[in-house]
């Protein structure tokens, strides 16, 4: 047995409970060494609680842990344009100079007037080209109407998005940290035993209890900073962060020490 485990045991179970209020029977089984009950991530939690609150050394009774549950750590949304494509704007101009050349040979088929006789001379004619000053006019009335009815392209420009603030509800130790925090919604509970940062939902309100109160709060990039030897417990409500006593905590808690 370690000189840390005797020097626990010789404080008492009530004790340790009343200082650290970790549960007097979670203490129990931790000085007794009966791990049935509890999660791994539990034991080490309260482990280090003591450790840090009695400065005692309880690497060996950390290691019978590891060795009890024989498992390895876990570490735990382009923009569019929108637009009416115009119609395509046939065209006609092929077809309007086809029709002029057929009305010209028209023309001058039907104004030609060959004279009978022998002489080779042909008699000179004059061409009439109302025929064809008649096609003119009409492919400029129709040419006039089409432009009438071709469609202005209409570009519909979305709406600028607004912007989205970022939230974020980081925690943040300064050492291997044990912590619980619980929805306020539905007062589901969570642990967890770290280092580095907890990444929390932001969108929640939540109560937590820490195992050392030395850290930083991160939200939404902002940083709160706490440095508490003892285990506190904070509020996170409406993306702001409070420090809470203990009753606090029970009375938020629905009369829950956790």
């Amino acid at each position: 047995m370690s000189d840390g485990l005797s020097k626990l045991r010789s404080i008492g179970a009530q004790k340790i409970h009343e200082q650290t209020h970790i549960a007097r029977q979670h203490v129990q089984a931790v000085l007794h060494e009966t791990f049935d009950g509890m999660t791994k991530i539990q034991l080490l939690g309260f482990i280090s609680i003591l450790e840090r609150e009695y400065s005692v050394d309880l690497s060996d009774l950390k290691a019978k842990v590891q060795e009890f549950f024989n498992v390895p750590s876990i570490e735990d949304e382009q923009d569019t344009k929108v637009f009416v494509s115009p119609k395509k704007k046939k065209n006609y101009t092929i077809i309007y100079i086809a029709v002029v050349i057929l009305i010209f040979a028209v023309a001058v088929l039907y104004t030609l007037d060959f004279a009978p006789g022998t002489s080779s001379q042909v008699k000179p004619h004059t061409i009439d080209n109302s025929a064809i000053n008649n096609a003119k006019d009409s492919m400029s009335h129709n040419a006039t109407i089409e432009d009438k009815n071709v469609t202005t392209p209409l570009i519909i420009e979305p709406k600028p998005e607004p912007v989205k603030v970022v939230k974020s509800f980081k925690i943040i130790p300064s050492s291997e940290l044990w912590i619980g925090y619980i929805d306020l919604s539905t007062y589901e509970k969570y642990q967890k035993l770290f280092t580095g940062e907890l990444e929390i939902d932001p969108n929640k309100d939540w109560i937590l209890t820490l195992g050392h109160g030395y850290v930083k709060v991160e939200i939404n990039g902002e940083v709160t900073e706490f440095k508490d030897k003892l285990n506190i417990r904070l509020l996170y409500k409406d993306s702001k962060i409070s420090k809470i006593s203990f009753s606090e905590f029970k009375e938020l808690n629905r009369g829950n020490k956790w």
